[in-house]
């Protein structure tokens, strides 16, 4: 766990040509104390901080506690049901579940926007997150955590800023359509709880935010993209040091990635016995780059790519490892093996152990990146494709495609014209239009390129007949070539002869309704194979009708 320390409220310069917003803060210095009764006294006492409130927690129901004590600390009791919030807004929420109260409010805080700070001293935090917010110090009980902490504390009053690390296009996110839940990606790996479900898409809080970047690296489509810099930007940066690098005669680059905070100090440790062919990279956080931003490295002249490992179990680890398993496969089908690593460094040695076996690099490529994740990726692959046998020599196994671990971004659906009727509720839902209809004919076609393997079509269809096979189709004009995956000739209505549904339905409508009281006799029946026009007409010039009060 990282703490919300002033160090990383600081604005950090950016190189970026395209630049973002910025979120502002404003702590008046209001400390919430979290802790029992005796050291919160005790702590609160030594706290130089403008205002302070002491919040005892309770395991019973017994209701909210308010008293103050001789030197004017006030100090609550009550169940904690929850904390939340960032820098200038924690509040809690306490007392009874079903009818939970504010804790700002019982304080008398709430009008000026909450808490401004919070220092927990239980032994575990209230808050389980990985990164925690800014503004939120856990030390636990030992005394000289408490004390950092405390000084911590002085140094988050008054106003910061921060950039705003992520744009969002709820357009093409595959969270959720018409009530069917998808892809969770950006929400399984936050390791700060700022992303939530909000419709049929997600609400990422910029104030919770603190630029990780592990939901934009996860994101299958691009809905969620780092903005700090902006992808594009970050590739054209790359292209340039990996050029300058190739320029002072390194015949094979090793790219090192690493955060510019933890990985920069600790590179300063090693960085002088580093080999010559290894080219340090620092970026905002080391999952702010995905497979996108690796693949463009390695088709820009990088022979092999190292990831700074973060720290272990945390959800940045557990993205990144599955986004790198993703994208060794796609490029072990073209005989890339093992060009992407992640590895815990804490010295040169194992840098310079990779950099000293054999990796071959192909032709630098010079196209040029639009912030759109998806296209950026297939152009790196069909560059690392086509020199494939300069990367891996002339024996290498060049595969059209590769079948890929499930939850990949990439692949097919398989559609069984047996059970599928064209009822289309599978385009209806696609948020990545990889599935589309027929237009005037009753066809279903796919575009693989578009298909993001979230599973939305196979929840949605009413006949099961959808299945999803992850890989990646390599020819990317195949790729972006609509296929016909299911069609049926048209039934044409029995009056006007309008083509208005298909075969199949048609068929199955007749067959499930055939013993229904309603459509009993010959005329109901044959209503079924009407157009809606000629349907509501024939009911009309029908005198005796359907009698919809028979019982």
């Amino acid at each position: 766990m990282t703490d919300g320390s002033v160090d990383t409220l600081q604005f950090r310069a950016s190189n970026s040509i395209q630049t973002t917003s910025l979120v502002a803060y404003q702590s008046r210095g209001h400390c919430l104390i979290i802790a029992p009764i005796e050291i919160g006294v005790e702590v609160a006492a030594r706290l130089n901080t403008p205002g302070k409130t002491l919040f005892v927690p309770t395991d019973a129901d017994d209701g909210i506690d308010k008293k103050s004590t001789e030197d004017g600390l006030t100090v609550i009791r009550a169940k904690l049901l929850d904390l939340h919030g960032y820098l200038g807004a924690f509040d809690c929420s306490i007392g009874e579940k079903n009818s939970p109260g504010s804790l700002a409010k019982v304080a008398g805080v709430s009008l000026l926007g909450g808490f401004d700070l919070v220092l927990d001293l239980s032994e575990q935090p209230v808050l389980d997150v990985d990164v925690l917010p800014f503004g939120y110090l856990a030390p636990g009980t030992d005394n000289t955590s408490i004390d950092a902490a405390m000084e911590q504390l002085l140094e988050l009053q008054g106003d910061f800023e921060k950039p705003r690390y992520f744009e969002y296009d709820a357009s093409i996110c595959a969270h959720s359509r018409s009530g069917i839940t998808a892809c969770t990606n950006c929400i399984d790996v936050c390791g700060t709880g700022a992303i939530s479900t909000n419709g049929d898409g997600v609400a990422i809080e910029p104030y919770l935010c603190q630029g990780c970047g592990s939901c934009s690296s996860s994101c299958p489509s691009g809905a969620v993209r780092y903005a700090y810099p902006a992808p594009a930007d970050a590739m054209s940066q790359l292209a340039g040091l990996l050029a300058e690098h190739r320029a002072k005669g390194s015949a094979q680059t090793l790219v090192f990635l690493h955060d510019a905070e933890n990985g920069a100090e600790r590179l300063q440790q090693f960085e002088a016995d580093l080999a010559d062919t290894i080219l340090p990279l620092a970026v905002e956080e080391v999952a702010s780059i995905g497979i996108d931003g690796w693949f463009c490295a390695l088709a820009y002249g990088a022979a092999l790519v190292v990831i700074d490992a973060p720290s272990e179990n945390s959800a940045m680890r557990r993205g990144l490892a599955d986004q790198l398993r993703i994208a060794n496969e796609i490029l072990a089908g073209i005989g890339l093996v093992d060009r992407l690593r992640l590895l815990e460094v804490e010295d040169a040695s194992s840098l310079n152990a990779l950099a000293g076996e054999s990796w071959s690099s192909g032709p630098v490529a010079s196209f040029s990146t639009h912030n759109n994740k998806r296209q950026t990726t297939r152009l790196a692959l069909d560059h690392l494709r086509e020199h494939a046998t300069v990367f891996a020599g002339e024996a290498v196994t060049i595969n059209d495609t590769v079948a890929l671990w499930p939850g990949a971004p990439f692949g097919e659906v398989v559609v069984n014209p047996d059970t599928c009727t064209l009822c289309l509720a599978c385009v209806t839902v696609c948020p990545a239009r990889a599935l589309q209809d027929g237009e005037t004919l009753p066809q279903l076609k796919f575009l693989e390129t578009n298909c993001l393997q979230c599973g939305m079509c196979e929840q949605a269809c009413p006949e099961n007949a959808i299945s999803l096979m992850p890989r990646f189709l390599y020819d990317s004009e195949t790729a972006l070539k609509p296929r016909i995956v299911n069609e049926e000739a048209p039934f044409n209505c029995v009056v006007c002869n309008t083509p208005f549904a298909t075969q199949a339905i048609i068929g199955r409508m007749q067959s499930k309704l055939a013993g229904h009281w309603m459509f009993g006799d010959n005329k109901a029946l044959r209503r079924l194979k009407m157009c809606e026009d000629c349907r509501v007409k024939d009911i009309f010039e029908d005198e005796s009708g359907i009698d919809v009060h028979k019982t």
